[in-house]
This record gives structure tokens, C-alpha cells and sequence, in this order.
């Protein structure tokens, strides 16, 4: 059974990642999908923060408590009818599809569903620009990047169907890359994807880069990894980012996966002015790996 978790909160982007983790839940002889949505009181959050008001009563008295209780409820059923129809409307497909519905902020309840679920994936959808940085780099999904223990793919608004034949690995020669590797591989396997192995070189590095690749190879070989589909290329380039981002359009790649281990590559990526060129000009999914060895 492969698993899959969905947080969602019923924007574009979140909806788009629902669909999209649905196509690639097809291509898997049995898969299952939760969506989860975590509902907060943010209203009541607010009153808390500020218990009395300039007056000195209670925001929380009887009155205000009362239409309160008609707000929070109003919206709790709003959003448990999204959840429902969003539910209603993924069906067709020969995939199970689960919903839960969770009181809870989003970065407490997503870790406990992660331990509760044990999904294969986690999936997040992400938006541009204006809401970039509060869905990619908030609060939820930083801590997912660091704290996950499984794979987490985020999905780009405009990116709605799976195109996975190619797949680029990034990396800086971490020790833990053959392991990361090998867990693409396995994760990717129903896929009859093909790696594309590839390393952003600085000026002069070439030799010594060539020694890394090597030694990677052979811990490939080593290990349980087949390299029968892997592609090994060496790049050179000061800036990270427009390397990768030349090279995925050049080849067409699909999704760029990286290690959480190596987190000199993944902050330069993650910086928000060169995520620009990666996520919201070039448009491609981000798997993020979450490797058990640290480096």
C-alpha cells in the first residue's frame, strides 16, 4: 500500500496538489490518499491574546462568548463542507481516498498525522509570488522541510499534471546521496523514471569533483542502488540556481529532488530569491528526501 497525505486548506494551490498527487497515486498498483484539513479557532485565538478589552471587560463574557461560539461553529461547518466537496470531487479514480477533519494548528497536527498515518509522502502545494513565502516558507512547511520523516513533495500552483520521466537529483556529494538515491529510486520505481545525477561545480573544481562522482558511483555500486538508470552530469556555475534552472528547461526535467542532509545545497536553493527562478519561473516540483544517517 502506498500512502499519501494531503494536508489541505481549499486554496488553488492546495487543490492543485490534490490532483496532481492523485495522478501519481494512479501509477501505483495500490495507493491510498488522505486529505486532512486542520481547523484552528483563529477568533478565539485572538480573543485569548487579548483577554480584556479597553474597558476592562472580558472579550470572553457571556455575550461575546455566545456569538462567538455561532462564528467558530459557522466556520467549522463552512470549511467541513469544503472539505467534504473537495472529497466528492477526486472520486473516480480505482484509488482510496480518505478525509480527516482536525481541530489543531497545521504544525502541531501534521507531525502527529505523520506519525499516526505513516504516509510514503507528503504532499504540499505552493502558490507564487504574493503567497510564496507564507505557503513554501512559513512556519508549516519549514519545519515539514526540517522535521518530516518522510519525502515531501511540494507542488507548484501552475504544475497540474506529473511528467516524471526525467528527474534531476541535486547534490554536493553528501555522504548520505548513495542512500538518497537508492530511496529515489525505490520511492520512483512504479514510474519507470530515469535520475539525472547532477552536481553544480564552481570554477576550478572540475578535478576534484570528478573524484566525488566517482566515489559516489562506486558507493552506488556498493549498495542495493541500480545505476542502469542514472545519468552523472557535471556543471559549472557560480549561481545555483540559474544552473538548474537552465538545465531542468534544457532537459526537460520534471521534478528536482534533494537531500535534507546536504544543507548547504538545500539553503541555496531554499533562498527565496533564487527560489524564484527554480519554483515560480521554471514551474517544477521539489522532492525533498529526509535521509535516517546524518551527514
Amino acid at each position: 500500500m502506498f500512502k499519501i497525505l494531503i494536508p489541505v486548506d481549499f486554496t488553488s494551490g492546495s487543490i492543485n496538489a490534490c490532483r496532481y498527487a492523485l495522478q501519481l497515486a494512479a501509477a501505483y498498483p495500490q495507493a491510498e490518499i488522505l486529505l486532512l484539513h486542520c481547523f484552528r479557532d483563529y477568533l478565539l485565538d485572538g480573543e485569548l491574546d487579548e483577554p480584556f478589552s479597553n474597558t476592562g471587560r472580558s472579550t470572553l463574557s457571556p455575550g461575546s462568548e455566545e456569538a462567538t461560539d455561532r462564528v467558530l461553529h459557522r466556520n467549522q461547518s463552512t470549511e467541513y463542507k469544503q472539505l467534504e466537496e473537495l472529497y466528492t470531487s477526486l472520486q473516480g479514480q480505482n484509488i482510496q481516498i480518505e478525509r480527516q477533519f482536525v481541530n489543531g494548528s497545521p504544525e502541531d497536527v501534521i507531525p502527529d498525522q505523520l506519525a499516526q498515518y505513516k504516509p510514503d509522502l507528503l504532499v504540499m502545494g505552493t502558490k507564487g509570488d504574493s503567497d510564496f513565502s507564507r505557503t513554501l516558507f512559513g512556519t508549516i512547511t519549514t519545519k515539514m522541510v526540517d522535521n518530516a520523516t518522510v519525502p515531501l513533495l511540494t507542488v507548484p500552483e501552475n504544475h497540474t499534471k506529473p511528467n516524471l520521466r526525467r528527474v534531476l537529483y541535486a547534490t554536493d556529494f553528501d555522504k548520505t546521496d548513495a542512500q538518497a538515491i537508492t530511496m529515489l529510486q525505490q520511492l520512483l520505481q512504479p514510474l519507470n523514471t530515469g535520475v539525472l545525477c547532477v552536481h553544480i561545480g564552481s570554477e576550478g573544481s572540475e578535478r576534484k569533483d570528478n573524484q566525488k562522482l566517482q566515489q559516489l558511483q562506486q558507493a552506488l555500486q556498493a549498495g542495493t542502488s541500480s545505476e542502469q538508470d542514472i545519468q552523472f552530469v557535471l556543471l559549472e556555475g557560480d549561481d545555483v540556481a540559474e544552473a538548474l534552472k537552465q538545465f531542468v528547461a534544457q532537459e526537460q526535467i520534471g521534478l528536482i529532488a534533494v537531500n535534507n542532509q546536504q544543507r548547504s545545497l538545500l539553503s541555496s536553493i531554499l533562498h527565496p530569491s533564487l527560489t524564484k527562478k527554480l519554483v515560480l519561473e521554471v514551474q517544477v516540483p521539489m522532492l525533498i528526501f529526509h535521509s535516517p544517517t546524518k551527514a
